[in-house]
């Protein structure tokens, strides 16, 4: 079973060493910074010359926009992506605007005893039902201005460009999970709680065992879920329950009874959400509810649409304004995502 949450891939990012180029855009040119990470640490871009002083050449100018970069891929590094256990991810330049659900294909194909004379029976394609998806474009961005220059404020440019990193990933986090969460289920597609009281037998909340009901809960969920053929493999949770669910899903012996592990749960994602004050507004993503779970049949409904990933790009800012240089980071995406046919949410005993 594998576990995905902040910590766990932060602390997987901490061994061996990662490499990967990172592509950005000055004043309309390509450009790209290799990004390398060795045992957990990254290697940043350390200016020679104050802010001020490398806004002056084009050859300074690409310097210190590869130390922005890094900045926000540092950024990034400390808000991992969480749903790429759950996604599919295809990724196309020439995507179009809308997809209609049908585009989210499987084939089905069936062998037959071949008699004589008889015409060959040939495969199908299936679609997902679910809502059109349509990649969508966001930017953000930010300022260096003529008080950074001349006091050389290095500190405060490298705080706004990790922020800047760790926002996107905060953003592409809520926007592949926050369809799952917020989505109003069907009775079908719900499991109540499962009461167990301490010697194995049918209980109700006022007399059960915690974690025995805690197991029958997620074995129901997985069973409910099997019998309307959209068997989960991936739980999301909140990292509130992460003990108590991982317990539950081990192997235990209480009173003198052993029960043993459940299986059929190949990742658990715990998700708590994200939020951020920008001047004096609070932006929150919501993560899953403590007490709630979802059980996800994962890949073949869930499509990852990449038209364009994060760009950052620089420009000379604006004299009347006194800024030096702006820059500004876009990426262009999209989300497929047919919950109802793929998805169990669990409600989990109370303690």
């Amino acid at each position: 079973m594998r576990i995905h949450s902040i910590e766990s891939l932060k602390e997987k990012r901490r061994k061996g060493t990662i490499e990967a180029v990172v592509p950005f855009s000055i004043n309309g040119s390509q450009a790209e910074v290799t990004k390398k990470i060795v045992n957990g640490e990254m290697e940043t871009y350390e200016l020679s010359k104050p802010i001020g002083e490398m806004m002056t050449s084009e050859t300074s100018r690409k310097e210190l926009l590869q130390k922005v970069v890094l900045d926000v891929e540092l950024g990034r590094e400390d808000v991992p992506v969480l749903y790429k256990p759950i996604y599919e991810t295809l990724q196309d330049p020439n995507f179009p605007r809308e997809f209609e659900a049908k585009w989210a294909q499987y084939g089905t194909v069936i062998f037959f005893e071949h008699l004589e004379g008889e015409e060959v029976k040939f495969g199908s394609l299936l679609a997902e039902q679910g809502p059109i998806a349509r990649i969508k474009g966001y930017s953000a961005g930010f300022e260096y201005t003529k008080e950074m220059q001349i006091f050389n404020q290095t500190f405060n440019f490298e705080l706004m460009n990790k922020a800047f990193g760790e926002a996107h990933n905060a953003l592409l986090n809520h926007l592949h999970l926050a369809p799952i969460i917020n989505y109003k289920y069907k009775s079908d597609n719900k499991t109540a709680p499962v009461y167990v009281k301490p010697d194995g037998t049918k209980g109700t909340a006022s007399d059960a065992h915690y974690l025995l009901s805690l197991r029958a809960t997620l074995r129901q969920a997985l069973k409910d879920a099997r019998t309307a053929k959209r068997p989960g493999t991936v739980l999301l949770a909140n990292s509130a329950n992460k003990e108590d669910i991982q317990d539950a899903l081990g192997s235990m012996t209480l009173q003198a009874t052993p029960y043993g592990a459940t299986t059929g749960i190949n990742d658990i994602i715990y998700y708590d959400g994200w939020e951020a004050q920008v001047s004096k507004k609070q932006y929150v993503y919501d993560g899953v509810p403590e007490g709630k779970a979802f059980l996800i049949r994962p890949k073949r409904g869930f499509k990852e649409l990449v038209k364009q990933g994060l760009q950052i790009n620089a420009t000379m800012g604006d004299l009347t304004r006194l800024v030096e240089s702006q820059v500004v980071g876009d990426f262009w995406r999209g989300v497929f995502a047919a919950v109802e046919e793929n998805v169990q949410e669990i409600t989990l005993p109370g303690q």
